[in-house]
């Protein structure tokens, strides 16, 4: 896909802008943008708040709030990647006018991408928060390599920015920020030229009383266009992305997650106070944490267990597609998504979950068009659902957090032999309470073949594979498959191998009528403890 996806100069640096810019937004607790003298063209929509009377000796208390959130976010010195300046909160009549001057990503001995100055107003709402309004940033990020010299560029123009934040919680309620006329390119002659039309990115929280907030939040780039230096190009209509917190004990959320940032901060402090002293060889040359610290992020790591009830991310794309520079479209698919999400983390036993999909799948491609049978076979459509169920978080979080001290020992031996403590104690945990791991509706579909399965299994650690139970399959258009196959098979060596697989399933299938009248051939596929595998009562030990 040429120069620019191979070096990963621009693709990985105009992304991560993005979302530090974003990120700095979020810190600074959301905004509504309006005309900018830097270039913006952006509509104010700042949220409707009756006046408040601002408090001018708040401003010093709230730049230093921000300097330490800031500080928190941007993590140690030695890691850093997004980086500020200075911070300047000047009193207004009826707002905080906010300046975060020398925004920039990577160090500027190095490669790095210059945010420049972001400002906004934060408006007092009621006692407890502010709402963030009139956002303003260059609209043009320069990206440089280590001598100064420009290497690409990222453009933006953000259209509308409103956000919530709350001082008791310390945490943002609601976003919605909105750019356009997105542009990453890079300035070599050849470079790479990725353009969005435009982004969304919200966050909603829902107050469920007694200090439980469900907050969900979307990031949704449309219209993305990515060209090589072919002339080809790549093409989403849609990528978007959706989180979901259920029931998350907010504010003990935030203050625990702060603590874990301010852990982590103080063990790569240690590291750099003593470059120089040769770490004790059993510690695997890595800096250790102290036992006071130990014992505490052990205690963090037990109570996150029943700090939320839910957890899930979505990822879906939609209208992908790659066309060459002479027009041609050898690939484009319609539809893909993935899930993933556990529930009842709140509880003794949880469950996760898993899903995949896709449809509209099609590969124009001379090797697949040379033999119309791949172009038959060629699963236009597909699902995934896994749900693993009865898994016992509450006692794996305490599991885990009693044995964290030692994980993280010196000592590699007393490190070690916590490790195989833990091991033990979970084997025998899932002994006692197997999970369960179901597959729902699944399977693939393709124009003469189509394959559906479900079933459930028993997750044994003593069992051979790990897993006991049996899979029911059902295989629609074998007949036509086998075919197509055949005949495919006089001139192709490939579609030969693919006779011999049908041969075998109609072998071990079961033929029956489904609802509609249609022939179907089902195959039950169990497993048990010792690893022996039956198709329909016939044991694949012997074939």
């Amino acid at each position: 896909m040429g120069r620019w996806w191979k070096s990963g100069q621009m693709l990985r640096t105009n992304l991560a802008a993005g979302g530090v810019v974003a990120l700095l937004f979020l810190s600074a607790c959301g905004d509504d943008a309006k005309d900018q003298a830097s270039g913006q063209n952006a509509e104010s929509s700042a949220v409707e708040t009756a006046a408040v009377k601002i408090d001018p000796a708040e401003a010093p208390l709230i730049q230093k709030s921000i300097e330490e959130y800031l500080a928190l976010m941007e993590g140690p010195a030695e890691q850093r990647v997004l980086h500020h300046d200075a911070i300047k909160v000047t009193p207004e009549e009826n707002a905080f006018a906010v300046s975060v001057d020398g925004v920039r990503v990577g160090a500027k001995e190095a490669e790095h991408m210059e945010i420049g100055t972001i400002t906004y107003r934060l408006t007092p709402q009621g006692s407890d928060g502010y709402i963030v309004s009139d956002l303003a940033h260059a609209p043009r990020f320069p990206n440089r390599d280590s001598a100064g010299k420009e290497t690409g560029s990222l453009s933006l123009k953000t259209t509308s920015f409103t956000g919530e934040w709350s001082s008791s919680l310390q945490s943002l309620l609601s976003l919605n920020w909105q750019a356009a006329d997105i542009v990453a390119t890079d300035s070599g002659e050849r470079g790479g030229d990725m353009r969005a039309s435009s982004l969304t990115v919200t966050v909603a929280s829902d107050d469920k009383g007694g200090g439980l907030f469900d907050q969900t939040g979307t990031v949704e780039l449309a219209g993305l266009v990515a060209k090589d230096e072919t002339g080809g190009s790549l093409g989403l209509d849609k990528l978007s992305g959706r989180f979901g917190l259920g029931k998350v004990k907010l504010k003990e959320y935030v203050e625990k997650t702060r603590e874990l940032q301010t852990l982590t901060a103080a063990l790569a402090d240690q590291a750099t106070a003593a470059p120089d002293t040769a770490p004790d060889a059993a510690s695997g040359g890595n800096p250790t944490l102290t036992p006071e610290q130990a014992a505490r992020m052990g205690e963090l790591i037990k109570g996150m267990g029943a700090i939320m009830a839910s957890i899930d991310y979505d990822v879906e794309i939609g209208g992908a597609s790659f066309k060459e520079a002479d027009g041609s479209e050898p690939f484009r698919l319609g539809n893909g998504r993935f899930q993933l999400g556990m529930s009842g983390l709140d509880g003794e036993k949880a469950s996760l979950n898993f899903g995949l999909g896709h449809d509209g799948l099609v590969i124009r491609d001379p090797d697949i068009a040379a033999t119309p049978l791949f172009e038959k076979l060629l699963p236009g459509k597909g699902e995934l659902a896994l749900t693993l169920s009865d898994v016992p978080t509450k006692e794996l979080w305490s599991l885990i957090g009693d044995q964290f001290p030692a994980l993280v020992a010196g000592d590699q031996n007393q490190a070690e032999a916590a490790m195989n403590v833990m091991f033990i104690a979970m084997g025998q945990l899932l002994q006692q309470a197997p999970m369960k791991l179901k597959m729902g509706p699944s399977g693939l579909s393709a124009e003469v073949l189509q394959v559906g399965a479900a079933g459930t299994f028993d997750v044994l650690p003593e069992a051979v594979f790990g897993l006991v139970g049996a899979l029911d399959v059902d295989v629609f258009g074998l007949d036509g498959a086998m075919q197509m196959a055949t005949e495919a098979a006089q001139t192709s060596a490939d579609a030969a191998q693919i006779v011999g697989g049908l041969a075998m399933i109609q072998s071990l299938a079961k033929r029956e009528a489904d609802s509609d009248g249609k022939p179907v051939d089902r195959l039950k596929i169990e497993v048990d403890a010792t690893g022996d595998t039956k198709v329909n009562g016939v044991s694949l030990s012997g074939m």
